[in-house]
């Protein structure tokens, strides 16, 4: 009888402690399904961030190209005048237009901030596709590169010390709007403001060809994105 009630508990208790590892089993199991889904919906929320931040620089890339498309122009229109040192009414608007504009060279970032938020937080795991990861990765340093030449090409286009001597700017009061004041025959006989401006050209006409190029690969990023977000 003992024997018997010792065996009846002994099996009472092993199916206990099966009851509570099953349901300790369960638990993990559940704790990681909903682990799983919220890091997917944080890996898709990092991914539309993305998306947006690079269909801002799109936007921003579309503008500058077309931007530095009209300098290069403008410029170009400007060398001729200066050098066949004639002025008309409608080359003088040409010449004040690339006075008051040659040197806004707008610099670009060199980073996306979503994805220095994930490198920073040590969320780059929830990159689950490795070649979108290693596409990401490949247009930074693209981006990067691109960015530091621009700066360096900023830095002399917005120098105007080589035309400030001959130009005077006169502000027009309670408004945004300003106009120039210059001697033509002066900025004419200068060959150093001739080529300096010839010069300044070039790297508008860089700029524009590489802003194409950021805006090529930067869609094509974007489209990845966009299709792992499906």
């Amino acid at each position: 009888m003992e024997k018997n009630k010792t065996k009846r508990y002994f099996k009472y208790a092993i199916g206990e402690i099966v009851l509570v590892v099953i349901g300790i089993l369960i638990a993990l199991s559940i704790n990681n399904w909903n682990e799983n889904r919220l890091s997917k919906e944080l890996s898709m929320e990092f991914h539309q961030r993305i998306a947006d931040e690079l269909g801002a620089v799109i936007k921003r890339s579309e503008s500058e190209e077309k931007r530095a498309k009209v300098l290069v122009e403008y410029i170009r229109k400007t060398v001729v005048i200066l050098k066949n040192g004639e002025l008309t009414t409608p080359k003088k608007d040409t010449l004040n237009y690339t006075l008051q504009n040659f040197f806004q060279f707008v610099r670009i970032e060199g980073e996306l901030k979503t994805f220095q938020e994930m490198e920073s937080t040590g969320q780059l795991g929830l990159f689950y596709n490795k070649e979108l990861k290693n596409h990401i990765l490949q247009y930074l340093t693209q981006l990067e590169a691109i960015s530091k030449m621009f700066d360096q090409m900023a830095s002399q286009v917005n120098s105007t010390e080589f035309i400030d001597k001959y130009v005077t700017i006169q502000i027009v009061p309670e408004t945004i709007h300003s106009n120039l004041e210059y001697n033509f025959e002066d900025l004419a006989k200068d060959t150093y403001v001739i080529n300096k401006m010839s010069r300044y050209g070039y790297l508008w006409q860089t700029k524009q060809y590489f802003s194409k190029i950021l805006t090529k690969t930067t869609l094509k990023l974007k489209e990845a994105i966009e299709e792992e977000l499906k």
